[in-house]
């Protein structure tokens, strides 16, 4: 049986990280020696781990950050991108799990790194952006007839 909630799935499976994020890539100058913290990995779309890249990455460096790197991913990689707002979606709702009720101790990590900018208030402004621009996209997805 086909849930009626699975979205077809129009990319190849690739491995995934599962937590790709800055913190779980390591740097020895401006060359990127390793990907650390694999314990989520899978089998999936890749937008998947695009999706949740674009999240934290939003919230950590901003929306230019983000769009930068949706921007270079993009060039990148020779895949669909119809489906990338859903699996936004899918980020955001992760972060819920993760984070639960406590998004006040979800913040609390970065100020020992200097992220002192880096708040409970700040994460939800992003995590707004982040859900209502995918609501966009699938807005006007659903104009031309992609969704």
């Amino acid at each position: 049986m086909v849930s009626a909630w699975q979205l077809p799935q129009r990319n190849a499976s690739v491995l995934l990280h599962g937590d790709f994020w800055p913190g779980n890539i390591l740097w020895q100058g401006d060359k990127l020696v390793a990907v650390i913290d694999w314990e989520d990995a899978s089998l999936e779309d890749p937008l998947t781990d695009l999706a949740i890249s674009r999240l934290d990455i939003l919230w950590i460096f901003g929306i230019d950050a983000m769009n930068s790197f949706t921007y270079h991913y993009k060039s990148m990689m020779a895949i669909g991108y119809t489906n990338l707002p859903y699996w936004d979606l899918c980020a955001a709702l992760r972060l819920v799990r993760l984070a639960g009720a406590n998004l006040a101790a979800w913040a609390a990590f970065f100020p020992p790194f200097g992220r002192h900018d880096i708040t409970e208030q700040t994460i939800r402004e992003h995590y707004r952006f982040f859900i209502s621009q995918a609501f966009e996209e699938l807005r006007i997805l659903g104009r031309r007839g992609e969704s």
